[in-house]
């Protein structure tokens, strides 16, 4: 006995998912590019940057004195802790609040000294998503708040926001067209797991700030950390001026 082939028929919407699905893999990784490349719009701009790599170099933070002063300056600060010269970079850490003191979590030599923020409000400090760069011995990272579970192990950290870069991309709340511009400064983790620490060398918008960093810096994660009264001093270099008193400080060291 002869068997007849049997015919199988293809709804017409699965044929056409079908038909267009060789395109739709074509274009992917076209637009996957487009999400994470940038483009400066102040193709002028510079930053001031230092590399530090926390498995051969020391990166610490400084908020008060052991007689419980604030040491309040990079002068005064570089002044007490820097007579060997072991400091390599130093620059103002994250946002503080009216009574100078850290405005969320800020941990040093492994003490808690102001617990973690999650409170909304106005200011650079609340624009989402908020983050905090840590260390764990010779362990650097950048985590956002929504994704901080525990202090546990921290050595030093402090809080700030908002987070510039997450996993690469540019926080989308960031845009080209934005027209507010200051100095800015940040702390950022590169492909290679080193930090990197930067400035703007004049006023610019986040946008732009986060795209040299990801462009020119291969920085993947990134925090913003403050703005207008931002120094950093880099060893062989001056100690720069301050106008307003800082309260965290970061300083990078000779191990």
């Amino acid at each position: 006995m002869k068997t007849r082939p049997v015919k199988t028929r293809t709804s017409k919407p699965v044929a056409r998912l079908l038909k267009s699905l060789p395109l739709a893999l074509a274009i992917m990784p076209a637009l996957a590019a487009a999400q994470t490349s940038c483009q400066l719009t102040d193709a002028t701009l510079t930053l001031q940057s230092y590399t530090a790599d926390p498995h051969q170099e020391r990166i610490a933070m400084y908020w008060r004195k052991p007689d419980g002063k604030d040491y309040g300056s990079l002068r005064a600060l570089l002044s007490t802790i820097n007579g060997d010269g072991r400091v390599r970079m130093a620059m103002n850490g994250g946002i503080y609040d009216k009574t100078y003191a850290p405005l969320g979590l800020y941990i040093e030599k492994g003490q808690q000294k102001v617990a973690v923020n999650r409170a909304s409000g106005g200011g650079n400090f609340f624009i989402k998503p908020g983050g905090v760069f840590y260390l764990r011995g010779e362990q650097a990272g950048i985590v956002s708040l929504d994704k901080l579970k525990s202090t546990k192990g921290m050595d030093y950290a402090v809080q700030s926001g908002p987070m510039l870069i997450e996993n690469g991309v540019i926080n989308w709340r960031l845009k080209p067209s934005a027209t507010s511009r200051k100095l800015r400064n940040g702390v950022g983790i590169n492909a290679q797991g080193k930090v990197v620490f930067m400035q703007s060398a004049r006023e610019t918008n986040f946008y732009d700030f986060a795209c040299y960093a990801k462009s020119r810096l291969n920085v993947q994660q990134m925090l913003y950390l403050d703005g207008t009264i931002s120094k950093m001093y880099q060893q062989g270099g001056s100690v720069p001026w301050q106008y307003y008193p800082f309260v965290s400080m970061i300083t990078v060291e000779k191990r």
